[in-house]
């Protein structure tokens, strides 16, 4: 039964490679990447070819969105064993040809596209590409790890769609999602303090890997965020198919505004800007940066740390006031003792002087005869050195002006 099938399957390669030759002249030849070569009507239009996905190294893509018919060729130099490599051919995803070796008796000397090198060159067919998807898969056997994916494109390339826009959040349990389903064009978002990433959800093709994401800042033009990595994880839709995501870090938001996220296939376009406009995606999203809304627990103990922080900065300050206070009292109780000592110092060395002149002045009077004189300098003597040896600190303005007037009078004898 398989061998049936695997012959009816043979049967209309070939019927559909013999209907595609006629009024077919293939005299346009294009690298279409990983050894093979392209060959195509004169006629064909909009030819995008030899493209390589950034995120799949080892896959060339053709887009041929205006060709009926393509005849595809690979060539290998001389040193290398043709023997070792197998192939599959794919029509829509679906398998043609599976793992098939290379028939040595079919290779030909071909110069590869006019390289002056001679070539072993293999023809995998003629196939009609209108509105389908040709793959073709090579490998060597010696590196079966290492599968070489060419796909030949004749379909039109679809405008991607958001389906989704997911804003994740840390829970006690670990994280969350909300989500923006259906989004339109232009769509308000607000970033909360507790959300920290983005998600961007792209509706599934069969070329995901050629799309690529920018985000833009309207305000500024200027590119915030590019990336051609499509997660497939987390996810998913009704059918359980894995969705297309990319996920965006909060913090390139560094502001509330517009702005723009594009996304488009990364292709090599011979078109007007307004033609590729066709193939691009737009949506403006108005992002609203919002601080934490706190719940009464949270208000109440932040209240309570930044109370209790206040008071402790009021103790310190406090406390260093207090001590300074203490060392001035301390430095001025210091200078007062010093003063005094200073004062009794001089207490010291001017009362005999002054004892010496007051007496021999009293005693000059008293030679003369003049005893009321005598007696009253005698009494304001004896309450000078009262006042004097009194060694009050503190005395009244009168007391002052009395000690004042006697010294002087003392002193004018």
């Amino acid at each position: 039964m398989k061998k049936i099938i695997f012959t009816l399957l043979c049967l209309t390669l070939v019927l559909s490679t013999v209907s595609a030759q006629k009024g077919i002249d293939f005299r346009r030849i294009f690298a279409a990447g990983n050894k093979m070569q392209m060959y195509l009507d004169s006629s064909a239009k909009n030819v995008s070819y030899a493209l390589g996905p950034p995120n799949q190294p080892l896959t060339s893509f053709n887009y041929l969105p205006d060709v009926k018919n393509v005849s595809i060729r690979i060539s290998f130099r001389k040193n290398i064993n043709v023997e070792d490599y197998r192939y599959t051919i794919l029509v829509d995803n679906k398998p043609i040809l599976l793992n098939k070796s290379i028939n040595t008796a079919q290779l030909e000397e071909t110069h590869a596209g006019g390289d002056e090198e001679l070539f072993n060159s293999f023809s995998f067919g003629i196939f009609s590409v209108k509105d389908k998807i040709i793959t073709i898969m090579t490998y060597d056997v010696k590196k079966p790890q290492d599968v070489y994916k060419t796909v030949f494109y004749g379909k039109q390339i679809p405008k991607a769609k958001v389906s989704a826009f997911s804003k994740r959040f840390k829970t006690d349990y670990g994280v969350d999602y909300n989500w923006i389903k259906d989004p339109n064009e232009k769509t308000k978002l607000t970033l909360t303090e507790e959300e920290d990433e983005l998600t961007i959800v792209k509706d599934i093709s069969e070329i995901d890997y050629l799309y690529y994401t920018i985000v833009k800042d309207k305000q500024t033009d200027k590119v915030i965020f590019e990336s051609t990595i499509w997660k497939y994880g987390g996810v998913i839709t009704e059918a359980h198919e894995p969705l297309p995501n990319i996920s965006i870090d909060k913090a390139i938001f560094k502001k509330s505004g517009d702005y723009e996220i594009i996304i488009q296939p990364r292709i090599k376009f011979d078109l007007s800007p307004k033609e590729i406009e066709k193939y691009i995606t737009r949506y403006t999203l108005s992002v609203t940066l919002s601080d934490k809304n706190y719940t009464k627990k949270e208000l109440f103990i932040y209240g309570f740390i930044v109370a209790a922080t206040i008071g402790l900065i009021f103790l310190v300050i406090l406390y260093y006031n207090k001590k300074r206070n203490k060392q001035k009292i301390a430095e001025q109780e210091q200078l007062k003792n010093t003063a005094k000592h200073q004062l009794n110092a001089v207490r010291s060395q001017l009362n005999p002087h002054f004892l010496f002149n007051a007496l021999s002045g009293i005693q000059n009077l008293m030679n003369k005869n003049e005893m009321d004189n005598a007696n009253k300098y005698l009494s304001k003597f004896a309450r000078l050195t009262r006042n004097v040896l009194d060694d009050k600190e503190l005395i009244s303005l009168s007391q002052e002006k009395t000690l004042l007037d006697d010294y002087l009078q003392m002193e004018q004898l």
